[in-house]
């Protein structure tokens, strides 16, 4: 028993030599990729399909990502700031069956105003404008009793 343990641990380590210092071997169904510079204050990665819906979003951890054991198909991977900002987009990515892929970042810029999702609700926009139109309305009632000279309240 303890001849045939040693002797996986021997195979197990010349199967490791054979691979490349820094090299990571990530398995089939997989896509990885690193950061590219200047962006090390990406959050998350976020795989998406060809259509652009989100599938799965991973931690960027030491400007490194990797989406395991995931169906062959057509991909996008997106890189997010911690507030869900979209700040690179890979290029497109076609996964076959129980292949690896490296997402790479060298297909051109973000497009320089991405379409918002419509999510439903009221916007940031319409609350701002809202409240400031309140401001204005009790700014306006407040100059129009300030100069009468009746009592507007018991307390006044």
């Amino acid at each position: 028993m303890m001849k045939k343990a040693i002797s996986l641990l021997v195979v197990a380590a010349l199967a490791l030599a054979g691979v490349p210092g820094g090299a990571e071997v990530f398995g089939p169904n997989t896509v990885w990729g690193t950061v590219p510079s200047g962006l090390e204050g990406t959050a998350n990665a976020v795989l998406m399909d060809a259509s652009g819906k989100t599938l799965s979003m991973v931690p960027v951890v030491d400007g490194k990502f990797a989406f395991r054991d995931i169906a062959p198909g057509d991909y996008v991977v997106g890189l997010y700031t911690a507030s869900g900002q979209q700040i690179a987009r890979a290029c497109p990515l076609a996964l076959a069956s129980g292949s690896e892929l490296e997402a790479v970042f060298t297909c051109g810029p973000l497009p320089a105003a991405v379409a918002p999702v419509a999510k439903g609700g009221i916007s940031t926009t319409a609350w701002i404008l809202m409240g400031a139109a309140a401001a204005g309305i009790t700014t306006a009632v407040v100059i129009a009793t300030n100069d009468d000279e009746g009592v507007a309240s018991p307390i006044r």
